[in-house]
């Protein structure tokens, strides 16, 4: 969200093509930290399933619905892949909190728990 705020404070003082930039770039990065400040936690999992933020809503979803779980490695970090037959949701240690193998290992738990 800082980022969005600097964006858009630096906008007054570049060229008008500059400015064509910067703005949407700063009101994106304040949305995405609007959106991680209010949207908390952005997964959340008992035995009945999953509940997890998808853009700016929430999905419940049963374990039945979960095709798999796994973690895959981008160029820079580990994501957590929850793949849901028909829409996957790839989520990063940022968002998680804490590392995806982690909470990965802990899913599997309660999955087979319930």
């Amino acid at each position: 969200m800082a980022g969005g705020i600097v964006l858009l404070a630096l906008a007054p003082a570049v060229d008008p093509l500059g400015r064509l930039l910067l703005v949407p770039a700063g009101l994106a990065a304040l949305a995405a930290g609007l959106r991680d400040l209010l949207l908390t936690p952005v997964l959340t999992a008992d035995t009945g399933g999953l509940t997890v933020v998808e853009g700016v809503r929430r999905s419940r979803v049963a374990w039945g619905e979960v095709a798999r779980l796994r973690t895959v490695r981008d160029r820079r970090t580990t994501l957590l892949e929850i793949d849901l037959d028909v829409r996957v949701v790839v989520l990063s240690r940022r968002r998680l909190g804490a590392p995806a193998e982690e909470v990965l290992a802990e899913l599997e738990q309660l999955r087979r728990a319930a």
